[in-house]
């Protein structure tokens, strides 16, 4: 027990001396960190998971998966794990072995949005919409005055080509956050498949007047699934450095 115990605290000293050279930019040092941590205490599910980031980190993203697939063969309810290969995945564009993750993460954490929103942004990459609207319909149970949940639910009535509701979607998020740029634009985009002139040269005035829109429907998806991609992964990265800063 002793012993146990006495390498349970060199590795935790490895992982925050690893996350100090993280923090300093040294991250060939940081990985060199973790791994003597892991030689300390092999089954170190924190050890595993921090290398991983780092991997990722430095490009080399198949290496980073094996760790978080180990991390699920130590402890397969980390819904972490899941959401890290997830995220890893869907920056590589695999997004059907993505949104598997996902949808694993989000069972072990129902009540966890982000995990809902990393899974429905995965299904529409996959032209799934019907599914990811269920994901976003799910999520505002839990969150109805979410204006990035209209929009993106709006998106998705969109891809079904169902305008009106689109449309809805769009106004109930600007009702919620009136300077939501993006959901302007795609209100005058939904208000020009529909045929309403007039209401589509309001928004364009409207828009004109807002700075940072996107420059039509289609980019302002792109970049806001990107964004979603990005955010989940850097959001539990800083979830797990923050369990080891001093």
């Amino acid at each position: 027990m002793i012993e146990q115990n006495l390498n349970s605290s060199l590795s935790q000293a490895k992982l925050r001396e690893a996350i100090a050279f993280e923090k300093a930019g040294k991250w060939e040092s940081a990985l060199r960190t973790i791994d003597e941590a892991l030689h300390i205490q092999p089954a170190n599910v924190d050890a595993w998971l921090i290398k991983g980031i780092l991997l990722g980190k430095l490009g080399q993203c198949a290496e980073s998966i094996r760790c978080y697939d180990k991390i699920i063969e130590l402890n397969p309810d980390s819904s972490s794990a899941y959401q890290l290969k997830g995220a890893t995945l869907a920056m590589q564009n695999s997004h059907e072995k993505a949104s598997i993750c996902f949808a694993k993460a989000a069972a072990l954490e129902p009540n966890n949005m982000a995990l809902h929103l990393a899974l429905a942004t995965s299904l529409n990459k996959q032209k799934r919409f019907h599914e990811a609207l269920q994901c976003y319909q799910t999520m505002l149970k839990f969150d109805p005055s979410n204006p990035k949940i209209h929009y993106f639910l709006g998106l998705t009535f969109g891809n079904l080509s169902d305008y009106e509701k689109a449309l809805g979607s769009f106004e109930e998020s600007l009702r919620i956050k009136p300077d939501y740029p993006d959901a302007r634009l795609a209100k005058g985009m939904m208000l020009a498949k529909l045929g309403r002139t007039e209401g589509v040269k309001r928004c364009a005035n409207e828009v004109l007047g807002t700075n940072g829109v996107s420059s039509n429907l289609q980019e302002a998806e792109r970049q806001s699934l990107n964004s979603s991609c990005r955010q989940d992964y850097e959001a539990a990265k800083r979830r797990f450095k923050e369990s080891f800063s001093p």
